[in-house]
């Protein structure tokens, strides 16, 4: 009776430990395969600011057509998978886990055929598990992007058949769990509006993950007529309501019914570029090719030109954006202070935390990661007072 009682009082102590409101926040850094290469190897394994992530996803994997899986860089794979110390080895001496995953917006088009047959779940599955084993991961995130989207191979099946393929590979994860006696996640990352979770029965696939990373950046681009932010907490002033990081929070746990501690909203380490245009909701002609390398730009990149730009701040939006008169351009950026705001925000509402694309953005030359810095020290402590 004595040890019945004892039990009981440790299990409401770990309960009551774990919903402190000083219990930290989680802090997700997606880490491309790819980026071994990138600025003379800048952001290897070695230097990657542990402390301050609770998850690293390893991006990407992809599946096969026959649900075998393969990396998006076979090169990056081998120095940081089998490399040792390996990132799973560096992360988990830190007491970060490290997630698997899968697909991107380029590497999405084999999983409407993987996910249409038991078959073939059961051999992706299998694949992922394997994986899990070889590499030392802590779980699997799907990012899917889109079911049910045509120019990805897309069908109306892939809305039933998306639920099926979480299921099974949670199912398998639960057995191999059991068989090690150990956890491991499940999470997938989602579109942030109406529009790219058509293909999804959202309540259902909410009950199989464990957490959902909800992408809310990108809301605005150059694939849009006129210039607006990528990721605004609020809309701006005449924006669409629907297109900033509130409104996909408030669809997911008001629309949904989703409990917000299951939710991780997305902040970007990069922005985008608006040619011939230097105000907001005005017409541009396209991505900045000349002064940026890329489709988007990372912040280590922003920081380089902002000597050539005056920088604004959209009170409404609660995000900053810079206009270079010279360059004829618009910059859509988030910095230290939006970021601190979205880190508020889920403070305010209870948000489980924050994933980031990508956490090399913010790295800069002389190892200071200035966004990152940022969100850790709202969210590692969430009892801080506001600045």
């Amino acid at each position: 009776m004595q040890t019945s009682a004892c039990r009981t009082v440790l299990l409401i102590l770990l309960l009551t430990a774990g919903s402190s409101p000083a219990q930290r926040k989680e802090i997700i850094g997606y880490y491309p395969s790819w980026k071994w290469n990138s600025r003379n190897g800048l952001v290897s394994p070695a230097v990657i600011p542990y402390e301050r992530l609770t998850i690293i996803n390893y991006a990407f994997f992809s599946p096969l057509p026959d649900g075998r899986i393969a990396g998006k860089d076979t090169t990056g794979d081998r120095l940081y998978l089998r490399t040792h110390p390996t990132l799973t080895e560096l992360a988990h001496r830190h007491g970060v886990r490290v997630v698997l995953s899968f697909g991107g917006w380029e590497d999405s088009d084999n999983f409407p055929a993987v996910a249409s047959t038991p078959l073939l779940r059961a051999a992706f599955a299998h694949s992922c598990t394997d994986a899990l084993r070889e590499y030392g991961f802590d779980g699997i995130d799907i990012d899917w992007e889109y079911p049910g989207f045509a120019p990805h191979k897309g069908t109306d099946a892939d809305r039933e058949n998306f639920t099926l393929l979480l299921q099974t590979l949670k199912d398998s994860l639960a057995t191999l769990g059991k068989s090690g006696g150990r956890t491991y996640l499940l999470t997938a990352a989602v579109a942030a509006g109406p529009t790219g979770l058509a293909g999804i029965d959202v309540g259902r696939v909410a009950q199989i993950l464990d957490q959902i990373n909800v992408m809310t950046y990108d809301f605005y681009g150059p694939w849009d007529p006129t210039a607006n932010h990528n990721a605004p907490l609020y809309p701006s002033e005449g924006a669409d309501t629907s297109r900033c990081v509130d409104a996909a929070f408030r669809l997911f746990h008001n629309g949904y019914g989703i409990p917000s501690s299951k939710i991780n909203l997305g902040v970007p380490f990069y922005g985008h570029t608006y040619t011939n245009c230097r105000s907001l909701s005005a017409p541009h002609t396209g991505p900045d090719t000349t002064h940026f390398s890329r489709f988007g730009a990372f912040y280590y990149d922003i920081v380089g030109v902002m000597d050539s730009c005056t920088r604004h701040w959209d009170d409404r939006a609660q995000v900053p954006y810079l206009v270079s008169d010279a360059w004829n351009l618009l910059i859509s950026y988030d910095d230290v202070r939006s970021i601190s705001a979205k880190a508020h925000y889920v403070l305010d509402h209870n948000v489980h935390g924050l994933i980031i694309w990508e956490i090399t953005g913010d790295y800069l030359p002389d190892g200071s990661t200035p966004l990152l810095d940022a969100i850790d020290a709202l969210l590692r402590s969430p009892t801080n007072e506001r600045d």
